[in-house]
């Protein structure tokens, strides 16, 4: 009997490859994404920082430039905040790209082992004929002989 082989091998690779490149891009839009997160986190907390910082010396130059800074901030607030959820729905695109993937080659997969199962049993059968015959051929020279 000939040795198993899958027809659909090369294809079974080229899904694998794709799930490589899927799980490559969903890590960058990740860390895209905890960027931007880190990013808008620092700002807030530098807008607070300032808050307290205004209360300790409230004088009308201070409260003035602190006024600017606020509106400055809130507006970078506002964009980090567009960017983060723009950066979650890549990311969830991403995810979803990512499952996509791998269903397809879970699919090969399961394919190629249920290919495999039946070589198995096929090459099992072989073999058991095989050796039944060569066990009746030994029988039979034995009795030949006797």
């Amino acid at each position: 009997m000939k040795a198993f082989s899958f027809r659909l091998e090369q294809a079974l690779r080229w899904r694998a490859a794709q799930v490589d490149l899927v799980k490559t891009s969903a890590a960058a839009a990740a860390g895209r994404l905890a960027g931007i997160e880190a990013e808008l986190e620092s700002q807030r907390s530098e807008l607070s920082t300032a808050a307290v910082r205004i209360l300790d010396r409230p004088t009308g130059g201070a409260l003035e430039s602190y006024a600017r800074f606020k509106e400055k901030s809130s507006v970078r607030v506002r964009d980090l905040e567009e960017r983060l959820l723009a950066a979650q729905r890549a990311l969830t695109l991403e995810m979803n790209r990512l499952i996509e993937a791998n269903q397809r080659l879970r699919l090969l997969e399961n394919f190629k082992h249920a290919s495999q199962g039946r070589w198995r049993k096929e090459f099992d059968r072989e073999l058991a004929d095989f050796a039944d015959e060569a066990f009746l051929c030994r029988l039979q020279s034995k009795s030949r002989l006797s």
